[in-house]
């Protein structure tokens, strides 16, 4: 620490910046060595003054380092924020606050001038709206300790909001609708009332939907692009759950799931009109990482935990009383039953590309 400083840097910058700026680093595995430093304090002061150089390390990831530094910083954060670990000092820190909100809503730029790239801002923005969700049924949105996470995250879920009224168009085109509807319970074929008109044009035949490639590449990459982001959150969020405990028992994996499989869907339902181009190659990658990532949540949904698992949070300073780490709050929750498989269905998960 220079002498002029007016900040301190211990082993949780030096930590920070270690973990950051290099990728052969787990960000899952080296979190419990930040936590560690971080409650490692001797007063209430010193577990303050821990917190408020973790926010300014990761601020600074964020606001001066690349690419690479920007997300692993953030990946910090939203670890953190995700497995229900109360830092009330760094959630509510104004400075890490403005650099996120300038990420996910202000889209702003980094200290250089140039602007954040469109993935990173599309994933910390789907990270934060996980934040509301979570924190939400968590019953932790009253809480003083997320009340600067909470805050943020509500301001990014109305802006979402706002795009998304922007966005939609008059439901008049029968082709942009298909990708928003659930798949029809009337026939394929086409009415027997005017067999000749379609004998000649399969497509019609079988109603399958011309696709507009000029208007649809956009959105087709916007889907393959969430499709991959929904598949790597899934993973992360069974990677992080306590060991023997069921998915279906986690709720933030379960929600997961859900969002992956109706992004599937959407997957599918372009593979079943897009037979060529260079939009068919990423379609069917991305409905193999989906379909990985959902796999591995079944399986673990079949697994026994032996015991009901306990939050790891604690918002107290951590005293010989309490456990540094306990495991993450996760109640039980019966399995939804399956719906009945449409075997006449073409959109229905269990047809196979």
């Amino acid at each position: 620490m220079g002498f002029f400083s007016d900040h301190r840097t211990t082993s949780i910058t030096s930590t920070i910046d270690k973990v950051t700026s290099r990728d052969d680093f787990t960000i899952e595995e080296e979190l419990i060595n930040i936590l560690e430093l971080i409650k490692n304090a001797s007063n209430k002061y010193e577990y303050s003054t821990n917190q408020e150089e973790a926010a300014r390390a990761l601020r600074k990831k964020l606001k001066y380092g690349n690419r690479v530094q920007a997300w692993r910083a953030f990946e910090i954060l939203d670890l953190c924020v995700s497995q229900g670990v109360k830092l009330g000092v760094l959630y509510n820190d104004p400075k890490l606050l403005d650099r996120v909100k300038m990420l996910t809503i202000d889209r702003g730029t980094d200290a250089r001038g140039q602007r954040y790239s469109s993935r990173l801002v599309k994933n910390a923005t789907y990270a934060v709206l996980s934040w509301y969700d979570y924190l939400v049924a968590q019953d932790l949105d009253k809480s003083r300790t997320f009340e600067g996470i909470y805050n943020l995250s509500v301001q990014v879920k109305k802006r979402k909001e706002r795009e998304r009224s922007r966005d939609s168009l008059p439901d008049t085109d029968r082709n942009n609708r298909f990708m928003d509807d659930s798949p029809a319970d009337e026939s394929i074929f086409a009415s027997a009332q005017d067999p000749e008109r379609h004998q000649h044009n399969p497509d019609e035949l079988y109603r399958i939907p011309r696709l507009d490639m000029s208007k649809e590449s956009p959105k087709i990459r916007i889907v393959i692009s969430d499709g991959l982001a929904a598949a790597t959150a899934l993973r992360n969020a069974l990677m992080i759950m306590p060991a023997g405990e069921p998915s279906t028992a986690d709720t933030e994996a379960t929600d997961k799931f859900e969002e992956a499989r109706t992004i599937r869907r959407k997957i599918l339902r372009y593979l079943q009109v897009i037979t060529e181009g260079e939009h068919l190659g990423s379609l069917i990658r991305c409905n193999e990482e989906l379909v990985d990532a959902l796999s591995q949540y079944d399986e673990r949904a079949g697994s026994l935990s032996p015991s009901p698992p306990q939050s790891i949070a604690t918002d107290e300073y951590p005293g010989a009383e309490h456990s540094d780490y306990e495991e993450r709050l996760g109640g039980t929750s019966d399995e939804a039953e399956e719906e009945p498989i449409d075997e006449t269905d073409p959109f229905a998960d269990n047809h196979k590309i």
